[in-house]
C-alpha cells in the first residue's frame, strides 16, 4: 500500500510546477477533470486539463476547480489533488463533509483513470482522466493553452495580481538566462509584451451565454520560432469566432426558419403494433408490448429512428417477471428464439404510411454485451443482451450506438438534409431544433394527425463528448426518442444532425443525442 500524503500547499507545486509545464513539457504528465453537473464556473461535460502538481477543489476563491455558493455541501477547502510519484492523490480536506470515489467515502486515495469523485452524498460529480498516447503530456498541449492554465492553476491561490506579474517576469527572466546558457547567444535586449484578448461573443435573442473567447497572451521577441506559432493561433480564434457569429446569426430564428420549410412533411409518428418471440420460426405474441415513437425520412430514402424505438424490448428489466421481459432473456440465452417487432409510421399529413419490421432495419449490435443474470427454476443459466453501459467498466460508447435505419420504404424519399460533418463540430450554446410526439402528443381523439411538437434546446460543449454523443442543455420527454434534431448549417438552412436517444440511466438526464453521423460510416 502507498504511503499517506500529508497535504501542504506549496509554492513548488503550483508555480513550481507549473513553470515546468511551460518550459519543460514533454516529460510532465497531466490529468483532465470532466464536469458533470451543471455550475457558476463549469458546465457539465467540460474537460478542465490539470497540469500542476497540487489543486485545490471547494467554494474558496483560491481553489483552483472552484463551485459557487449554491452547492451548500461543498466545503470552502473540500479536498486536494496532489502528485504521488507517477500518480495523483484524493486527499480529503474538509471537516464536515465526505469526499467519495467510485460511491465510497474516502479520506485518501490514489485515483485510477475512469474514477468518479463526489463531493458530499448529494455533491457535485467530477470524472478523473489520465490521457494516454501522444496526448498522455503536457506537451501535447498548445503553448497558449498552457499559459492560460498556468494562471488559473498556478497564480489562482496567491491573491494579488503584482505577485502573479512578479512571477511571471521572473519566469521569462530565468527562461532567457537558461537560452543563454544553453545556446550561448548573446542577447542584448529582452522586451516583453503581454496581449490578452478578451472577447464576448454578442448574446442572441434568447440571452444564451456564449463561451468567453480564451485569452490570447502574445510574448514578442523571446524566440523567433515562437512568433510564427502565436500567430496561427492569433488567427485560428479568429476563425472560430467568425464561424461562431455567423452561425449566432443565422440560427437567431429558428421559428423562421421552420415556417419556410417543409420539415413536419418527412417527421413520423411510429407505433409498435406487435411485438412477438420467434421459436424455431413459429411467431407467439407477447400480450401488453406497445410504444410509439418518432422516426424521420432522409433524402437519400432512409428512414431513421432510435434503436431502443426498434428494439424495446432490449432496454426493459432484465430481471422483470412480465411476459415481455421472460421472452428477451430466452431470446439471449436460447439460439433457437429470437424477438421481432411489427410497425407502423404514419406522416403527420397522412400522405404517407410504412410498415415495417425490425427486421427490416440496420443497428449496430457490435458493442452489445451479453451477460449472465443468474439461474432459472431448473438451475439454467439466463442472459440479458445489453445494448447501453450498466457498469462504470463497460465502454461509454455503447450510448452512441443508439440509431436505426431502414430503405424499406417503396422508393420513398424525403426532403430532409442531413450533414454529418455538422454533426460532429457543433458549437458550445449552439441553437438546435426537435420534432417529435412527445408522449404521445400528436394524435386527436379523432385519429386525425397534426404536426409534430417542435422545441428548442442548445448544445452543451464543443464537438462530441467522450461517448460519441452530442450533450445538449435539456431532457426530452418519452416519445420524442428516435426523432430528428436540427442545426443550421453553413448556408444558413435547417439541417438533420442528431437523433433524440434514451439517455444516461447513471444521471436520469434524458439529455444524450446520437450525432448523425455513426449512422454514416
Amino acid at each position: 500500500m502507498a504511503q499517506e500524503t500529508k497535504y501542504k500547499r506549496t509554492l513548488s507545486g503550483s508555480v513550481g510546477a507549473g513553470m515546468g509545464a511551460l518550459f519543460n513539457p514533454s516529460g510532465r504528465r497531466y490529468y483532465i477533470l470532466e464536469h458533470k453537473v451543471n455550475s457558476q464556473y463549469h458546465r457539465a461535460g467540460e474537460s478542465q486539463e490539470i497540469i500542476v502538481d497540487d489543486i485545490e477543489i471547494g467554494r474558496d476563491p483560491k481553489c483552483q476547480v472552484r463551485f459557487d455558493e449554491s452547492f451548500a455541501t461543498v466545503s470552502r477547502r473540500h479536498a486536494a489533488i496532489v502528485k504521488d510519484g507517477d500518480g495523483w492523490r484524493l486527499i480529503k480536506l474538509s471537516k464536515t463533509n465526505k469526499v467519495l470515489v467510485n460511491g465510497i467515502p474516502v479520506e485518501n486515495k490514489l485515483l485510477n483513470n475512469g474514477d468518479e469523485i463526489q463531493l458530499a452524498l448529494n455533491g457535485p460529480r467530477i470524472g478523473f482522466i489520465l490521457p494516454s498516447g501522444n496526448k498522455s503530456t503536457v506537451g501535447s498541449i498548445a503553448l497558449t493553452r498552457r499559459l492560460s492554465l498556468f494562471r488559473e492553476q498556478a497564480l489562482r491561490p496567491y491573491k494579488t495580481m503584482l505577485t502573479a506579474l512578479t512571477v511571471v517576469l521572473l519566469l521569462c527572466i530565468v527562461t532567457c538566462g537558461y537560452i543563454i546558457y544553453s545556446q550561448g547567444q548573446l542577447i542584448d535586449h529582452l522586451d516583453v509584451k503581454m496581449v490578452t484578448m478578451n472577447a464576448d461573443f454578442e448574446r442572441s435573442s434568447r440571452a444564451a451565454e456564449q463561451r468567453r473567447i480564451q485569452d490570447s497572451i502574445n510574448y514578442a521577441n523571446i524566440i523567433e520560432s515562437n512568433r510564427a506559432e502565436f500567430a496561427e493561433e492569433i488567427r485560428r480564434q479568429q476563425d472560430i469566432t467568425r464561424a461562431a457569429i455567423d452561425r449566432i446569426k443565422r440560427g437567431a430564428d429558428l421559428s423562421v426558419l421552420l415556417q419556410e420549410s417543409s420539415v413536419f412533411d418527412d417527421v413520423y409518428l411510429i407505433m409498435a403494433e406487435k411485438v412477438v418471440m420467434v421459436v424455431d420460426d413459429e411467431e407467439y405474441e407477447i400480450d401488453n408490448a406497445r410504444w410509439q415513437a418518432t422516426g424521420f425520412l432522409l433524402k437519400d430514402g432512409r428512414f431513421v429512428t432510435a434503436r431502443h424505438c426498434v428494439e424495446g424490448w432490449l432496454y426493459g428489466a432484465y430481471n422483470g417477471d412480465d411476459a415481455l421481459s421472460r421472452a428477451t432473456r430466452a431470446a439471449a440465452t436460447y439460439d433457437n428464439v429470437r424477438m421481432k417487432a411489427y410497425l407502423r409510421a404514419v406522416s403527420t399529413n397522412k400522405k404517407n404510411q410504412f410498415r415495417f419490421t425490425s427486421d427490416d432495419f440496420v443497428v449496430d449490435g457490435s458493442k452489445d454485451r451479453i451477460v449472465n443474470i443468474g439461474n432459472d427454476d431448473s438451475g439454467n443459466s439466463l442472459y440479458w443482451r445489453f445494448p447501453f453501459p450498466v457498469s462504470s467498466e463497460w465502454p461509454e460508447e455503447m450510448w452512441s450506438t443508439d440509431w436505426a435505419y431502414t430503405t424499406k420504404t417503396g422508393g420513398a424519399r424525403g426532403k430532409l438534409q442531413f450533414d454529418a460533418n455538422l454533426s460532429r463540430s457543433l458549437l458550445p450554446m449552439q441553437q438546435l431544433l426537435v420534432l417529435g410526439f412527445p408522449k404521445g402528443i400528436g394524435v386527436g381523439d379523432s385519429g386525425n394527425m397534426v404536426d409534430p411538437i417542435s422545441y428548442e434546446l442548445r448544445t452543451s460543449r464543443q464537438g462530441l463528448a467522450n461517448n460519441g454523443c452530442i450533450l445538449h442543455s435539456r431532457g426530452t420527454d418519452h416519445g420524442n426518442s428516435g426523432g430528428p434534431i436540427f442545426a443550421v448549417n453553413n448556408r444558413g438552412e435547417l439541417t438533420v444532425v442528431g437523433i433524440v436517444s434514451r439517455g444516461d440511466s447513471y444521471s436520469q438526464e434524458y439529455n444524450w443525442a446520437v450525432p448523425i453521423c455513426h449512422i454514416y460510416k
